[in-house]
C-alpha cells in the first residue's frame, strides 16, 4: 500500500522509475513468451541435434630396438593438409544461397514462359510443379559444400605447386559421416612442404596442419621380414571399449614382430567426447580417458651384424637375390642377425613412401618369383643337400664309424673323372674325382658315394631318429607368425613297404624326402658347435615401458632353454669339428677360398659345410639350385654359427656363392669385438 500511496503523490521521478521497472517486466515476460511458446519447436529442434560423439583415441604405439637400444621401428609425426568444415560453414550457406537464388530466378523464368504460353496466370495446382523439392534443396547444399572445398583445394594446389583434386563422392560421404572430423586434401608432407603451407597460409582457409602418429621404419627394408609391418586398423582389442562413433587412424601388426608382439606394441586406446552442435560441427571436446601408451620390445638383432649381413648379400649377389641368413649365439640361442631376401619396404604398408618409392616397391611386391612378402630364413622349405651330411657324420661315428677308414670312390663310367656309387641298378653321380676318401676328405670335398655307403651301413633308422633329436620336421615355435617345420620322414614312414634303399640314399646326402629352413640348421649346427644341446632360437630380449622413469620393471625373456640333448659323445663332436675345420682351412677345401683370399684372412678358426641341391619340377626337370654355408666359429670355443643360403638359377656351388657371404658376417663379429665393443653374444638378459 505504502508505494501505491507514493505513487499517487505528484512526482515525475518516481512516477518515471516505476513505468520503466514496468516496461522491463513486460519486455521480460514477452522474451519468455517467445522462447517457450513461439521458438520452443525451434529449440527443441536445435537441441535435439545437438549430441556428443565418442571418438577413439589410439595409444602411441611402442618402439622395436635392436639388443643395443638402436631403434628398428618407431613413431613419426606425420603431416597432413586438411579441411576443417566447421570453418567453412558459413561459404557453405552463402554459397548455398548464391544456388537457391538462381534457382528462384529460373523458377519465375519457367513460370512466367509458362503463363505466357498459356496467356493466363497459372492455378495453383500447376505451379507446384515448378516448386523446388527437397531434394533438390539438398542437392543445391551438396553442390555449395563441393564448390566451397574444391575452390579452397585448389588454391592449396597452387600453393604447395601440385595437382590436387578432391572426390565429390568421397567428400560428401565423410561430410555426411564425420563433419566434426579433419577431411585429408594432402597427406605425408615432408618438411620443405610444410615449410611451404606455414608460409602461405597464415590467413586461413578453413585447411590447417594435421598431425597424426604414424608408424615409421627409419631402416628401410633392414630386418624388415623380422620385423614385420602393420596396416590400417581402428578396432577395439580385448579389454577396450567396443562403441564409438569415430575412430582416429590406428594399426595393428600383421606378421613377424609387429603381429607377434601387437598387444603389447599397441597399448591401450583412450578416449574422448566431443559436444556437436546442430549442424554437426565440433564445439567442445573432453577426454575421459587417457590412452596407455604401447611398450618397447627389445629384439636378440645386433644391428651392425644385421647390417653387414645384407651388405655382403647385395655385393656378391646383387640387388633382390632369393636368399637367407640367419647368425646365432650357439650358447644362448639368441638370434643375431636374421636376412630373407627379397623385401618389401615395411614403410611402404604405412603409407610413408614417395610415389616413386610406392611403384617401385608395388613391383616387387607383385613379382610372383621372388615372394617378397615371404619370411625365406623361417617359413620357406629348402633341400638341404650337402649341409645334412655332419648331421650322417655323426649318426656313422656313434655307430662305430673308424674316421680314418677309406672308402674308395669308384669312377663314373659315363664321366670318368667324377666318382659314382651305385644303390641297387640305380647310379648316383658324385662331384668328387673318384679315389680313397676318409672322413675329413669327405667332408671337406663333399663327396656324396662316401655318405651314402656308410650312411647306409649304419642304417636309415639311426640317422632318422638322430635327425628327431634335432627336432628336424618341426616348428620352432616362433613369434612371427612365419614358422614353417619343413619335412622330415618318421620312422614310421621309413618302414612303410613303398620306401626303398634309394630313399635311404638320398637322404644320406641331403636330398629326398628332406626340406629345411635356414633357422632350423641354424639351431642344428648350433648344437654341433655347442655340444650336443638344440636351444629354442630366442629373438626378444625383453618388453619395457617406453617411459624410463616409470619404475615399471621390464619382461625379460629367458635365453639358453634346452629343447633337447642329442645324446652323441664329445669324442664324435671332436672328430666332426676337425672334418668340418678342414673344410675352410684346407686347400682342398671347398669352403678354403672364401676364407684366404690374399686381402681377407680372417684371425678366426671356422668349422663349415657347403652344400649345393637342385631343385627340380614335378616332370623331374632341373629349375634351380640351392646354394648353402652352414658354419660355426670359433673352433677352439664356439659362439657363432652362421648359416647363408641363396636360391640361384646361375651354375655354382655353395663355397663359391654363399661362403664368401658368411666370411664378410665373421670379419663384422670380429670387427666389433676388436673395437672393444660389447660382444652381441656375450651381453646378458
Amino acid at each position: 500500500m505504502l508505494i501505491f500511496d507514493e505513487l499517487k503523490k505528484n512526482d515525475p521521478q518516481l512516477r518515471l522509475v516505476a513505468m520503466a521497472l514496468v516496461a522491463g517486466l513486460f519486455i521480460l515476460l514477452a522474451g519468455l513468451w517467445w522462447v517457450q511458446v513461439v521458438s520452443a519447436r525451434e529449440y527443441q529442434g536445435a537441441l535435439q541435434t545437438q549430441a556428443y560423439r565418442t571418438v577413439r583415441v589410439p595409444a602411441m604405439r611402442g618402439k622395436i630396438l635392436d639388443r643395443e637400444g638402436r631403434v628398428l621401428a618407431e613413431n613419426r609425426a606425420r603431416y597432413n593438409i586438411s579441411l576443417f568444415l566447421d570453418d567453412l560453414s558459413r561459404q557453405f550457406e552463402a554459397t548455398y544461397n548464391q544456388l537457391h537464388k538462381q534457382a528462384l530466378n529460373i523458377q519465375k523464368q519457367n513460370i512466367a514462359a509458362r503463363e505466357k504460353q498459356f496467356g493466363r496466370s497459372l492455378t495453383k495446382a500447376e505451379r507446384k510443379q515448378f516448386v523446388l523439392t527437397s531434394a533438390q534443396l539438398e542437392q543445391f547444399h551438396a553442390q555449395a559444400r563441393y564448390n566451397v572445398a574444391s575452390a579452397v583445394v585448389s588454391q592449396v594446389a597452387q600453393k604447395m605447386s601440385g595437382p590436387l583434386a578432391l572426390d565429390p563422392k568421397k567428400f560428401e560421404r565423410a561430410y555426411r559421416e564425420t563433419p566434426y572430423a579433419p577431411y585429408p586434401i594432402l597427406q605425408n608432407l615432408n618438411d620443405a612442404q610444410v615449410a611451404r603451407f606455414e608460409e602461405s597460409f597464415t590467413n586461413g582457409l578453413g585447411v590447417e596442419l594435421d598431425l597424426q602418429p604414424a608408424r615409421n621404419y627409419p631402416l628401410g627394408a633392414t630386418a624388415s621380414l623380422l620385423l614385420g609391418y602393420v596396416t590400417k586398423d581402428d578396432r577395439s582389442i580385448q579389454g577396450e571399449d567396443s562403441y564409438y562413433d569415430y575412430r582416429l587412424p590406428d594399426y595393428s601388426g600383421q606378421v613377424g614382430i609387429e603381429r607377434g608382439f601387437d598387444s603389447q606394441l599397441h597399448g591401450r586406446a583412450g578416449g574422448e567426447s566431443v559436444l556437436i552442435n546442430s549442424l554437426g560441427y565440433r564445439q567442445t571436446e573432453n577426454v575421459w580417458e587417457e590412452p596407455e601408451t604401447g611398450k618397447n620390445v627389445v629384439l636378440t638383432i645386433d644391428l651392425d651384424i644385421q647390417r653387414a649381413a645384407e651388405e655382403s648379400l647385395r655385393n656378391h649377389q646383387g640387388e633382390n637375390p632369393r636368399a637367407a641368413i640367419v647368425v646365432m649365439d650357439v650358447r644362448t640361442g639368441d638370434v643375431l642377425a636374421m636376412v630373407s631376401s627379397p623385401a618389401v619396404d615395411p614403410n611402404y604398408y604405412a603409407g610413408s613412401l614417395l610415389p616413386e618409392e610406392f611403384q617401385k616397391e608395388t613391383l616387387l611386391r607383385d613379382d610372383p618369383k621372388l615372394r617378397p612378402e615371404i619370411n625365406r630364413a623361417t617359413y620357406e622349405n629348402y633341400i638341404p643337400g650337402s649341409i645334412f651330411k655332419p648331421i650322417v657324420a655323426l649318426a656313422a661315428l656313434e655307430n662305430g664309424l673308424n674316421p680314418n677308414e677309406m672308402y674308395q670312390v669308384q669312377p663314373d663310367p659315363a664321366e670318368p673323372w667324377h666318382g659314382c656309387i651305385y644303390v641297387g641298378a640305380h647310379k648316383i653321380k658324385d662331384t668328387v674325382p673318384p679315389g680313397n676318401y676318409d672322413l675329413k676328405r669327405a667332408i671337406e670335398q663333399s663327396s656324396n658315394a662316401y655318405f651314402i655307403f656308410n650312411g647306409l651301413r649304419t642304417g636309415i633308422e639311426k640317422i632318422v631318429r638322430l635327425g628327431e633329436k634335432f627336432h628336424l620336421g618341426e616348428r620352432e615355435k616362433l613369434p612371427t607368425f612365419q614358422d614353417a617345420k619343413g619335412t622330415f620322414p618318421s620312422l614310421e614312414r621309413i618302414n612303410k613297404s613303398d620306401w626303398r634303399d634309394g630313399d635311404s640314399a638320398n637322404i644320406c646326402f641331403g636330398q629326398g624326402e628332406v626340406a629345411v629352413t635356414p633357422m632350423q640348421m641354424a639351431v642344428a649346427y648350433s648344437a654341433i658347435a655347442n655340444g650336443g644341446k638344440v636351444l629354442w632360437p630366442c629373438l626378444v630380449k625383453r618388453i619395457e615401458s617406453q617411459d624410463t622413469t616409470s619404475g615399471e620393471p621390464p619382461t625379460v625373456f629367458t635365453n639358453g632353454i634346452v629343447r633337447d640333448d642329442i645324446g652323441v659323445s664329445q669324442r664324435s663332436f671332436k672328430i666332426l669339428h676337425e672334418a668340418m675345420l678342414s673344410e675352410t682351412e684346407d686347400q682342398a677345401g671347398t669352403g678354403y677360398p672364401a676364407f684366404h683370399q690374399h686381402d681377407s684372412v680372417l684371425n678366426l678358426r671356422v668349422c663349415g659345410k657347403t652344400g649345393t641341391a637342385q631343385v627340380k619340377n614335378e616332370q623331374g626337370q632341373m629349375i634351380t639350385h640351392n646354394y648353402w654355408f652352414a658354419s660355426f666359429a670359433p673352433y677352439e670355443s664356439p659362439h657363432y654359427a652362421v648359416v647363408v643360403m641363396v636360391q640361384s638359377d646361375n651354375p655354382g656351388s655353395g663355397g663359391i656363392v654363399c661362403a664368401p657371404i658368411a666370411h664378410d658376417i665373421y670379419a663384422e663379429i670380429l670387427k666389433k669385438e676388436n673395437a672393444g665393443q660389447k660382444n652381441p653374444a656375450v651381453a646378458k638378459n
